[in-house]
């Protein structure tokens, strides 16, 4: 790589991360925002379905488009059109305040990062020198481990600061997109021609079949898409009540759980970016990190009963994940012709994405309408699962994370050997 393209990589990652803090900031205090106007979980559930649905949608687009223009244009563009979406939201709250705006925000908020997040992974793989992708993923592993930890604290002072209005999450993100549009004007102008030739040649009209073209491709992206529903019906969906019935409704308890999610996450980035643990194998550290995090992580999310196993929970489930997003973005490095990487990042991102509502709506409904009265029953299972997660409150929702352990933990296992007997018959 040379000097030129690392410095511009190197500005990228925190402006980039910065970008990131700001939609992380507003997206979170919107939940709680939407939940104190309406006092309904299903409409924060709705505004979450509005985020993420765009992804799936227009999959299609995003794949055209992706392949048309650069990461580095891709970004510029996604970046002016929120930094233009936001502020417009901000000019029209100050005349009318209304939760279909919001919505409406979120929709085209979740069109435009349908976009960006395949076009990041492609510019990842673009400036990784001498095709070391682990350190380059890494560094934005570590980024969003990073936003993800302070994020909410950050989201809820500005709530604070603004007694419950969302003027101060939206000035926020606004502000975070100047430092990103600022690098990539900056630098754009010097790489249009280099970006151009590059696109000619990456640009392949001709449809692929991934399941035939790429088979164990097509299993990475179902099995992304299954951890992406089992996260969003449990951690995201239910873990906070989870907690919170189980400790007597300690909020502290939540916030130092919650906190040891990002610690955690930063920890697997320091790894990752180090090389303390290098990888050699993306399929084996895929589906070996992914069976630790469902191993141990759910499962002790499930037994334990007090902060200290929470906390331990909360670290076995998250050190692993940078290492299953490195991993999955290098078997489409490795294994992919570069044509192809725009439709699988997108196809990657669009179905992760549409599991999100999904797990969300299904979480919570599953939690109070089939798991608490199963071990509510007096019967022998009910009896045994009383043995297994406890007899307290939120004690079905501590089934749901047993459930997700055993199935998630099954999956893995099933993955990594699938994957085997589809490369010894390749050979």
């Amino acid at each position: 790589m040379q000097k030129q393209n690392y410095n511009f990589f190197i500005l990228i990652w925190p402006t980039q991360t910065l970008s990131t803090l700001g939609n992380l900031i507003l997206s979170y205090g919107i939940g709680i925002w939407i939940f104190l106007q309406t006092h309904r979980a299903l409409d924060v559930a709705l505004g979450i379905t509005a985020f993420y649905l765009p992804a799936w949608i227009f999959s299609r687009m995003v794949e055209k488009y992706i392949k048309l223009y650069s990461p580095e244009k891709i970004l510029l563009y996604t970046s002016l059109c929120g930094l233009f979406l936001w502020a417009l939201i901000e000019i029209i709250r100050n005349y009318q305040q209304s939760l279909i705006t919001i919505y409406f925000a979120l929709i085209i908020s979740g069109f435009l990062k349908s976009f960006r997040v395949p076009a990041l992974a492609i510019f990842i793989r673009k400036y990784s020198e001498n095709n070391d992708y682990q350190k380059n993923i890494s560094l934005f592993s570590l980024g969003n481990a990073t936003t993800a930890l302070i994020s909410p604290e950050i989201a809820t002072v500005l709530l604070k600061v603004g007694n419950g209005n969302i003027n101060s999450l939206l000035i926020t993100n606004i502000i975070s997109y100047f430092g990103i549009i600022y690098v990539l004007l900056r630098t754009l102008k010097i790489k249009n021609i280099y970006s151009k030739e590059e696109n000619k040649e990456q640009i392949n009209p001709t449809k692929i079949n991934i399941k035939k073209k790429y088979p164990t491709i097509c299993i990475l992206i179902v099995f992304t898409s299954v951890m992406s529903f089992c996260s969003n019906r449990t951690y995201e969906s239910i873990l906070s009540p989870m907690i919170l019935s189980r400790s007597n409704e300690n909020q502290t308890v939540l916030a130092i759980v919650n906190s040891f999610f990002g610690l955690g996450s930063i920890c697997g980035g320091i790894l990752l970016t180090k090389k303390i643990f290098t990888i050699k194998n993306p399929y084996t550290v895929f589906y070996l990190s992914a069976l630790i995090s469902f191993l141990f992580g759910d499962s002790l999310m499930a037994l334990g009963q007090n902060c200290l196993i929470w906390c331990l929970a909360a670290i076995a489930a998250t050190i692993p994940m940078p290492f299953v997003t490195a991993a999955s973005n290098m078997i489409v490095y490795q294994n992919a012709s570069v044509n192809d990487h725009p439709k699988l990042f997108t196809q990657i991102n669009s179905w992760e994405s549409l599991m999100i509502p999904i797990g969300a709506f299904l979480g919570g409904y599953l939690a109070d309408n089939f798991f608490t009265p199963l071990i509510s029953r007096t019967n022998n299972l009910s009896f045994l699962l009383e043995k297994v997660v406890g007899k307290t409150e939120g004690s079905g929702m501590a089934l749901m994370f047993l459930g997700t352990s055993i199935i998630g933990s099954f999956l893995s296992i099933s993955g990594f050997f699938i994957n085997k007997m589809i490369s010894i018959n390749k050979k």
